[in-house]
């Protein structure tokens, strides 16, 4: 699967081990082990919508600041 370069720029900027999991529907993004976003199959991950790519980045950043 190939991640938008957003997505895969910010998780290679929390320095943290990921992995993206496919499900029925959606592709799961866990952060250190844990599920902290998940994106819309439809006809790909790149054409997810800019609010899906910038909502996971959002995402993705809270998560690799540690719990809340």
């Amino acid at each position: 699967m190939k991640l938008p370069d957003k997505i895969h720029s910010a998780l290679e900027e929390s320095g943290l081990p990921w992995v993206i999991e496919e499900g029925r529907k959606h592709y799961h993004i866990r952060l250190n082990g844990r599920l902290i976003g998940i994106l819309p199959k439809g006809k790909g991950p790149q054409e997810s919508s800019s609010r899906d790519i910038l909502n996971t980045v959002s995402q993705i950043r809270r998560a690799s600041k540690g719990p809340t």
